[in-house]
């Protein structure tokens, strides 16, 4: 079994929109080859990487080294996701699973449908910070027809999380991350971890490396891609986290 379930890459800083609950605050980053070279380091930790940013299809450079990241991880049996707010460019990578990114803050809901419905294979990853919660499970429903749509809760942002998101996860096409899962299922204090540090590990653009991508607090800086042994026994002695400080929930009569 590999020892985490996946590892988050934030290859760059680069991105169009200016969302105000962005996660991302480096402004400097290491150069692609530094990226490229840490593939058969991480190989035997992971069957999964994840490709953010930043905007990873931020121009023709990023989607260059995209293809060539997943090329490579082929070689190590590594399956590639890719997440995006910038639909038109989805179809620019082969052999990597992609999401798309919608919240109100980067699209019209009917402009971002436009740009959806036709791209086959794709996912949505839907932040859950609509005012009007009717809104959201029409809007969510309507694109479960024909992507997989992942509900995510937003962080650092204050969101109330209303009933009806029980019901869209009954939908066979509709899923949440494991944050909302936790909090659904026990609460702010949850009764078991998640996966900080230890199912999953996020490397930001700078070579630091965090128990997940919101984290603040910085494990370990790597120099070069022989320090990756070294990032590895410092996550081991992270410990467990059974609540997310980055959650910024209000109750309410309209939530859970």
């Amino acid at each position: 079994m590999p020892t985490f379930e996946a590892v988050m890459l934030h290859f760059t800083t680069k991105c169009a929109k200016n969302c105000p609950f962005c996660y991302q605050k480096e402004r400097q980053a290491k150069p692609f080859s530094f990226f490229l070279s840490l593939i058969p380091h991480i190989a035997p930790y992971t069957d999964r990487i994840c490709l953010g940013g930043g905007e990873p299809l931020y121009d023709e450079k990023h989607i260059d080294f995209c293809t060539r990241f997943v090329e490579l991880c082929k070689d190590y049996d590594i399956r590639v996701s890719i997440t995006t707010a910038l639909p038109k460019r989805a179809r620019k990578i082969r052999g990597a699973d992609i999401s798309v990114s919608f919240d109100e803050f980067k699209f019209n809901f009917r402009e971002f449908y436009e740009l959806i419905k036709n791209l086959d294979g794709v996912g949505v990853n839907y932040l859950l910070i609509d005012r009007n919660p009717m809104q959201t499970f029409a809007r969510v429903i309507l694109l479960a027809e024909h992507h997989p749509v992942f509900l995510l809760s937003p962080k650092f942002v204050p969101f109330r999380l209303h009933p009806c998101v029980l019901t869209l996860l009954q939908h066979e096409n509709v899923f949440c991350d494991e944050c909302l899962y936790l909090t659904l299922k026990y609460g702010l204090r949850w009764k078991e971890p998640c996966g900080y540090a230890h199912k999953l590990i996020s490397i930001h653009p700078d070579g630091s490396v965090r128990g997940c991508s919101f984290s603040t607090n910085i494990i370990y800086k790597l120099k070069g891609c022989e320090d990756w042994e070294e990032a590895i026994e410092a996550c081991k002695k992270e410990r467990a986290r059974f609540h997310c400080p980055y959650l910024r929930y209000i109750s309410g009569p309209d939530g859970i």
